[in-house]
């Protein structure tokens, strides 16, 4: 079984690595037993019923996990989740059911997700159809942003976005996707708006001198705004901190 196959893994770790290799093999285990035998994630969800399209992300994730430990048993159901997420995808428009509920709008948050989930398991599973159907839908958004030069904090069909806000951990998440589209397409907008993306998050990054509160992010600008509205969600940082380290990771950044 492939949760007898982690924990021995697990066991071979030199002790320093012990705790961590133990963790990720309780949580790996954890998603293989709560997933349906297509790959799909359909109990606990955050709106009984709804599949969110973000879901991806996690999957690329857990893949991730499974590849580091030489478990190749457990790709085939994250290779059937890539064929069911990748149904989201319409041409050179906006993902659908990419949002936290159903309906016609997604957060850039959510969008970044889905979109970076579904183009690392296309990659790693070399599935050319679906990877350029993923890059139609970036170019989509690129379109958008270049015809209205800024970021919405959400979006509905054909790119149309909500202008009224903006979304600083959404725009750490488009950095690193679109970073990591022009390492593929060598596409200098890319490189551009992932700039522009990454700038748009760290200025509203909070550097007061309160513990609890520096280094953050806050869901939306204005904090009004419809996503974590007056909050800092820890995640938010953890975005920053990745986008940060993809910017540095990349030789051919525009200056």
């Amino acid at each position: 079984m492939i949760a007898d196959g982690l924990s021995a893994l697990a066991e071979q770790m030199p002790d320093e690595e012990h705790a961590a290799a133990e963790s990720a093999r309780r949580g790996l285990a954890w998603l293989l037993s709560a997933m349906d035998a297509d790959g799909i994630w359909r109990k606990g969800l955050y709106v009984p019923g709804f599949v969110p399209a973000y879901h991806a992300y996690a999957v690329a994730a857990a893949l991730r996990v499974a590849h580091r430990m030489g478990l190749a048993k457990a790709h085939e159901p994250f290779h059937c989740a890539l064929g069911y997420y990748a149904n989201c995808l319409r041409s050179d428009e906006m993902p659908i059911n990419a949002g936290l509920k159903p309906g016609p709008w997604a957060f850039t948050h959510t969008l970044a997700y889905t979109l970076q989930g579904l183009w690392e398991l296309a990659l790693y599973f070399q599935e050319k159809d679906i990877q350029q159907r993923l890059l139609l839908a970036c170019q989509g958004w690129l379109a958008a942003l270049e015809k209205y030069g800024r970021i919405a904090g959400r979006y509905c069909k054909r790119w149309k976005g909500d202008y009224s806000f903006t979304s600083p951990v959404g725009n750490a998440q488009l950095s690193i996707l679109f970073r990591a589209i022009s390492k593929h397409t060598g596409d200098i907008a890319f490189v551009r708006w992932a700039d522009y993306a990454l700038e748009a998050a760290l200025q509203h990054q909070d550097m007061s001198s309160r513990p609890d509160m520096r280094g953050a992010i806050p869901g939306s600008v204005p904090r009004c705004g419809p996503y974590l509205r007056w909050r800092y969600p820890n995640w938010g940082a953890k975005f920053l901190l990745d986008a940060l380290h993809a910017a540095c990771s990349i030789p051919d950044r525009v200056g």
